[in-house]
């Protein structure tokens, strides 16, 4: 009985032996397990940062490439063809690099209404596309031309303005606007008129509505509109100009910037309206807006900077950087 219950004893002390061993076994897999989750975590992190800082790199240097083809723009040369070319006019173009690419975006401000120069029909118009009822988008614009108007005692109109703004508290300036964002303190508009809204259908499909912000500039200096960089909603602010006509504007100038206006009616077989020419330009102004993205090759990483430059001969670089924004969302300008 004694050698009996000594077998048993020692199978039970072997099953806790099993037990005990494979316990372990279980914790150092989990243990392994964890370790390498962490490892491929930091990996992909590692990776993704690395990959981040190149697109950086790339989207640098596009703006770069921008810039100086825009500053200076190198004569026709097919015996020695430059890195990259940029005409007058030309929104869009890729720089090739080793290992990425940079996607660029070129807008002349001179694409936009300014808002010292626009006249009362052109801000009417785009304030209408915007979905302001006509009488409000009269107030508007009629509002904004008195912001910038010297004061006038004897005009009712503009009496009653400036009793209002005396109520709220704001001081109308009486001059040039100084800032696109200072059309925010002019009687009507609004930030979602300005930045744009976000509306959700009925179907859960979100709909970004534009806001007329993008549109508008303080350093354009003529109510003349480039059709070369101008978005469809800023052509369609010229009086007589359709939307067909303003798509097919649009359209032809992605083959090839236009040179002059005349070459419009040619291009599309559209009939310019003679209410519309006064309006309309292919001069270049002196300020941009460079866009441009990084992309790596085989990665979906990329990254997005924007830089605005102004040309101006009397410093020693030929232009001067206005602004530089890091990390923008892509694509905004292909409107």
């Amino acid at each position: 009985m004694t050698s009996a219950y000594s077998t048993t004893f020692r199978d039970h002390e072997g099953g806790v032996a099993l037990l005990a061993v494979l316990w372990a076994l279980t914790l150092l897999s989990l243990v392994a397990l964890a370790l390498s989750s962490s490892v491929q975590d930091e990996v992909r992190t590692a990776t993704y940062r690395k990959e981040a800082a190149q697109a950086y790199a790339l989207a640098c240097g596009g703006v770069d490439t921008a810039i100086m083809a825009v500053v200076f723009p190198q004569p026709d040369n097919p015996d020695k063809p430059p890195f990259w070319t940029w005409k007058p006019g030309q929104r869009e173009g890729i720089v090739p690099f080793p290992g990425g690419r940079a996607r660029l975006l070129i807008e002349g401000e001179s694409g936009k209404l300014d808002l010292n120069a626009a006249s009362r029909v052109q801000l009417i118009r785009r304030f209408e596309m915007r979905g302001l009822a006509a009488v409000r988008a009269e107030d508007l614009a009629a509002a904004i031309l008195h912001w910038r108007a010297p004061e006038q005692d004897d005009d009712p109109d503009a009496q009653a303005l400036d009793e209002y703004y005396q109520r709220v508290g704001i001081q109308p300036r009486h001059d040039r606007f100084r800032s696109v964002e200072e059309v925010l303190n002019v009687r009507g508009m609004s930030r979602e008129i300005f930045y744009g809204t976000v509306e959700v259908t009925r179907q859960g499909k979100v709909l970004a509505i534009y806001g007329v912000g993008q549109d508008l500039t303080v350093m354009s200096g003529s109510s003349q509109v480039n059709v070369n960089y101008a978005s469809e909603y800023v052509l369609r602010s010229v009086p007589e100009i359709t939307a067909d006509l303003a798509s097919s504007i649009i359209q032809e100038r992605r083959t090839a910037p236009f040179s002059s206006v005349v070459q419009i009616g040619d291009r599309t077989a559209a009939l310019l309206p003679d209410e519309a020419l006064p309006y309309l330009t292919t001069g270049e102004g002196n300020t941009y807006r460079i866009t441009s993205t990084g992309e790596i090759a085989g990665s979906v990483v990329h990254r997005t900077v924007e830089a605005f430059i102004q040309l101006d001969s009397q410093v020693g670089s030929r232009y001067r950087l206005v602004a530089w924004y890091d990390d923008v969302s892509a694509g905004e300008g292909g409107r």
